[in-house]
C-alpha cells in the first residue's frame, strides 16, 4: 500500500490534503513536526512512500527540512501550498522538493501527482541498474550513473532527484537538443503541459548550481521552439 506521511507545523494544517489523501485509499500518517530531532523519534522509517509538507516547515530558515526529510525516509517530498505564486513555487523547488500542490486541490489531482511520482521513481530505480558502471565526462564535469553524483571542477553538486535525472537526460543525449516533452514524459511522469513553467524552473536550478550564465547560458542552451541543448565542450 502507497503510505503517506503528512508532516505538519502545527496540528491539522493539512487536514485539507489528509482527507483528500484518505478519500483516495492512500494509508496516511500523521506528525507535528517541530524541529527536525522529531524525524529521529519517529518509527515511521522505511514504510513510507511519499512525503507531504506544508510550506511553513519547506521554507523554514533553521533547517533543511526537504532534504533532510528526503535523505532519511529516502522519499519524495511534495510542499502543499496555498497559493499559486510562482516565485514561491520556484523557491520549493529549488530548495529540493520534488512536486509542488496546492493544498486546495481535488482528491483526484493528489492521487493523480502522487501516483504520477511514484512511476518516476520505479523508473529511476530500474534506471540507476541501466546506468550501473556508466560514467559520462566533459571536461571538469563528470556524471556518475551508478552512484548518482556530479562532480565539477573536483567538487560534488547538491542536486535533487529530478536535477539529476535532467543533467543525465541531457548529457546522455548530447549533442541531441531534448525536447520538453521528452522531459516531462521522462522526468515529471505525465504528458506535457504547455502552459506550465515547471521544466524551465528545473532547468533554471540546473543551471545555477552548476555555474551557467542565468541571462546567457553556454552549457545548457535553450534551443527556440525545440528543447534543450547540452553543450558537450562547454565544461
Amino acid at each position: 500500500m502507497h503510505t503517506v506521511l503528512i508532516a505538519e507545523s502545527k496540528s491539522n494544517s493539512l487536514a485539507v490534503p489528509q482527507a483528500a489523501l484518505q478519500n483516495q485509499g492512500f494509508d496516511v500518517q500523521t506528525m507535528v513536526l517541530e524541529n527536525l530531532d522529531h524525524v529521529n523519534q519517529t518509527s515511521n522509517k522505511g514504510f513510507v512512500s511519499s512525503i507531504v509538507i506544508d510550506q511553513t516547515i519547506a521554507t523554514s530558515a533553521k533547517f533543511d527540512t526537504i532534504n533532510t526529510l528526503k535523505s532519511y525516509y529516502q522519499a519524495p517530498v511534495f510542499v502543499s501550498v496555498d497559493d499559486n505564486n510562482d516565485d514561491i513555487q520556484s523557491l520549493l523547488l529549488e530548495l529540493g522538493a520534488d512536486d509542488v500542490i496546492a493544498t486546495h486541490a481535488k482528491p483526484r489531482l493528489w492521487r493523480a501527482r502522487l501516483d504520477a511520482m511514484s512511476r518516476k521513481c520505479q523508473v529511476a530505480k530500474v534506471k540507476n541498474i541501466n546506468n550501473e558502471g556508466n560514467v559520462l565526462t566533459f571536461g571538469a564535469l563528470t556524471i556518475k550513473g551508478d552512484e548518482r553524483t556530479v562532480m565539477l571542477e573536483n567538487s560534488l553538486v547538491s542536486l535533487t532527484t529530478h536535477e539529476f535525472d535532467l543533467i543525465w537526460l541531457l548529457a546522455f543525449k548530447a549533442p541531441q537538443v531534448v525536447s520538453r516533452e521528452e522531459i516531462y514524459q521522462k522526468i515529471i511522469g505525465q504528458g506535457y503541459q504547455i502552459n506550465s513553467r515547471t521544466i524551465d524552473v528545473r532547468v533554471s536550478c540546473l543551471r545555477k548550481k552548476l555555474g551557467d550564465n542565468a541571462t546567457s547560458p553556454q552549457k545548457i542552451k535553450t534551443v527556440w521552439r525545440q528543447g534543450y541543448l547540452f553543450v558537450k565542450e562547454a565544461w
